[in-house]
C-alpha cells in the first residue's frame, strides 16, 4: 500500500559547513534523491532530520557517507544513509577532476502527516 508521505531532501548550506567549503569551486547539488522512509518509522510516528556528509565521486554518486547529526531514530538514520549512498545522484558539472571526490553535507527531512 502506498501512503502519501513527505521526504524532503535538502542539500546545501543549511548547516554550518567547514570554512574551506565556502571557497571551493566544486559545489555539487542533488539532482535525484529517491529516499526510503521505513514503514515501521511511519507507523510509530518517527520524524526528523538526518544530516549526512557525503563524499561524492567523479560519477556524481556517493562513495561514502558519514552521519553528522541524528534524527533521534536509528532506523531513520540508517535509511537516510543507505538511500543517499545507493540511490542519490549529484550534479558535479561545475567540479574539475582535481576537486573530486568532494564532500558535501545534505539533510534528509522525514515527515508524514498521515500518522
Amino acid at each position: 500500500m502506498n501512503t502519501p508521505l513527505k521526504i524532503l531532501a535538502i542539500a546545501g548550506a543549511l548547516v554550518s559547513l567547514p570554512a574551506f567549503a565556502a571557497t571551493e569551486t566544486c559545489q555539487p547539488h542533488v539532482i535525484e534523491s529517491p529516499t526510503h522512509y521505513p514503514i515501521r518509522s511511519q507507523i510509530r510516528g518517527q520524524e526528523g532530520i538526518v544530516y549526512i556528509d557525503v563524499r561524492i565521486d567523479a560519477s556524481g554518486r556517493a562513495a561514502s557517507t558519514e552521519l553528522q547529526r541524528s534524527s533521534g531514530y536509528r532506523l531513520l538514520d540508517r535509511a537516510a544513509q543507505q538511500s543517499v549512498k545507493n540511490d542519490w545522484v549529484f550534479d558535479i558539472s561545475d567540479c574539475v577532476r582535481k576537486d573530486l571526490p568532494a564532500t558535501h553535507r545534505v539533510a534528509v527531512d522525514y515527515r508524514n502527516p498521515e500518522y
